[in-house]
């Protein structure tokens, strides 16, 4: 007996199963550097549309629209996209804090 994964609706999830997808990530990180332009990180990386495919399904091939994000600066950008409060600024300098290993 398995476990059901409950599948979620994600718009972009069209995107990125096209077959032009794949290159046009390629060619976002490229621009970018292989490098996160929020905080600058290099790894793990997520390329993301800047106006989110659900608003804007027209605009979810054009490289303008797309911007390399690491996966903290992802979530973070995400979850502000979908109405989720700011993150508390004192938990950022906290979580600044355990990345530095101070």
């Amino acid at each position: 007996m398995g476990v059901k994964r409950k599948e979620w609706f994600r718009p972009s999830r069209m995107v990125q199963r096209d077959k032009r997808w794949p290159a046009l990530r390629l060619e976002a990180l490229r621009r970018d550097g292989f490098k996160c332009v929020s905080c600058g990180a290099a790894a793990p990386l997520e390329v993301d549309h800047i106006k989110p495919v659900r608003t804007h399904p027209e605009l979810g091939f054009e490289l303008s629209n797309l911007q390399t994000l690491c996966r903290s600066c992802h979530t973070r950008k995400t979850r502000e996209d979908l109405g989720a409060p700011p993150e508390n600024p004192e938990r950022r300098k906290w979580r600044e804090l355990l990345k530095l290993g101070v």
